[in-house]
């Protein structure tokens, strides 16, 4: 059983809607990434409260302050300070979110250079297509 015939603009339409969406998919994808990029920076580059010591305010894991490191502070009681902070600290409210990011960005990533690269074709193709035209139209004019 044969099925009717399709229009050719109906499948060139039906193929740039697809790629469309693919650029809009990469996009979001991208997006998606991106924030978990920036949770992840914020849980990393900000001090938090800690649970132990009576609420003591704990550095950022990135920046550590150096006056505590080297100020005149019991050695002892900084180094359980700095465990007590370490142990608290929520790791996987950073690490998490940069884990799943990273599928999330190739495939994000892949799917937007894929869809442009298709569009660029495309119009690569319709400017040849274009061009032939124009190139027999004026060659038939000449003879």
């Amino acid at each position: 059983m044969a099925g009717e015939a399709e229009h050719p603009s109906g499948v060139e339409q039906r193929f740039r809607s697809g790629t469309e969406r693919r650029i809009a998919w990469g996009i979001g994808l991208l997006i998606a990434a991106g924030l978990c990029w920036i949770w992840s920076a914020w849980h990393t580059f900000t001090p938090y409260d800690s649970e132990v010591e009576n609420g003591v305010r704990c550095a950022a894991p990135f920046h550590r302050d150096e006056e505590g490191h080297y100020g005149s502070r019991d050695r002892d009681d900084w180094d359980s300070l700095v465990v007590g902070c370490a142990v608290t600290r929520d790791w996987q409210s950073t690490t998490v979110p940069l884990v799943i990011s990273f599928p999330i960005a190739v495939t994000g990533a892949g799917l937007l250079a894929g869809a442009l690269a298709t569009r660029r074709m495309l119009g690569f193709q319709a400017d040849v297509e274009r061009a032939q035209r124009e190139w027999a139209r004026t060659k038939g004019d000449r003879t």
